[in-house]
């Protein structure tokens, strides 16, 4: 029978059932029964969709169940990240804050060091170059003193040739002196035997052996010549002696005068040797410090970069909360 559904099919609609008992295969016509026919066909198709509807409508009310709850889920996730990046917001707004207030402070204190090494570099730039003012006065002195002194040094070099000579000249003197004092010894040695010879002769003329006129006149002679020779030779030491007094004298002189030019000599050298110290060690001091300054102003310049920055974000910062 149409109305009965086979074994494993779906039970029988309410349409079937009304169709089935209204229209009776007895009392129908060729006609109807073809007409019932494809109506039960179009109902069982009706009543399959149906039953396909209500499990697609059951799987979809599940799917909307479940995307329900995953919804609350993920609102109830949402919630909490977004109370934790409110709280994570208001943390990096604080320390921003802090941080702000921190480098406005670190800057503060650096444009104070700066003001203060940018003072005490003028003072120290003041003070050396007036140090290199009076260096380089003292340096023009020093040359034209130089200047003054290199006569002095041609007339010391030339007093040195002169004492040369003059010693030279005075050890010539002694040699010519020693050779006049061996001479005159030499003279006086044989002087001295003639007048021994002579004294002899007085002696044996007192004892009467020998004739005493041709003696006495020739001993007179003898002691006259014997005086004059002895005059002569000590007037020619004494001169000899003065001479050689008064070289020596004019040597001595002559020396000191020299070794005071040298002393003076000296002196302006070494004068001359701390002052080039002097402009060294001022030189040095200078180029030292023009690099501590450029250092200094290397050292700065992000400083000052990184305010102009800071001062960009805070005005975009203003724009974007009046807004």
């Amino acid at each position: 029978m149409l109305a009965q559904s086979p074994k494993g099919a779906p039970p029988p609609t309410p349409y079937l059932t009304i169709l089935n008992t209204y229209l009776k295969p007895k009392l129908l016509t060729r006609l109807e029964k073809r007409v019932k026919r494809k109506t039960v066909v179009e109902l069982k198709e009706l009543s399959q969709q149906i039953q396909e509807t209500k499990c697609r409508r059951e799987r979809l009310l599940t799917d909307s169940r479940q995307l329900l709850e995953e919804k609350y889920r993920v609102q109830a996730e949402n919630q909490l990240f977004t109370e934790y990046l409110r709280k994570n917001k208001e943390q990096c707004e604080k320390k921003q804050e802090e941080l702000w207030k921190q480098y406005i402070q670190e800057c503060g204190e650096i444009e104070r060091e700066r003001q203060e090494l940018a003072s005490r570099y003028n003072q120290r730039n003041a003070a050396l170059q007036a140090q290199l003012l009076q260096g380089r006065k003292t340096q023009k002195d020093l040359k034209q003193q130089l200047q003054a002194l290199k006569p002095i040094y041609k007339v010391k070099e030339g007093q040195d040739m002169k004492i040369q000579s003059l010693e030279q000249e005075q050890e010539k003197v002694r040699g010519e002196t020693a050779a006049k004092d061996q001479k005159a010894h030499f003279r006086f040695l044989q002087e001295k035997a003639l007048m021994e010879k002579e004294l002899e002769d007085l002696h044996l003329m007192e004892l009467g052996q020998i004739n005493t006129t041709g003696l006495t006149r020739k001993y007179k002679a003898l002691a006259l010549a014997a005086k004059q020779a002895h005059s002569e030779f000590c007037g020619s030491l004494h001169r000899e002696n003065q001479q050689l007094r008064k070289e020596l004298q004019q040597l001595s002189q002559e020396y000191r005068r020299v070794e005071a030019v040298r002393n003076q000599l000296e002196k302006h050298r070494r004068l001359m040797k701390e002052q080039r110290w002097y402009l060294e060690a001022l030189t040095r001091g200078r180029q030292r410090l023009q690099a501590e300054r450029e250092r200094h102003h290397r050292r700065h310049n992000p400083c000052l970069k990184e305010q102009r920055t800071s001062k960009t974000m805070l005005s975009t910062k203003s724009k974007t909360s009046l807004k």
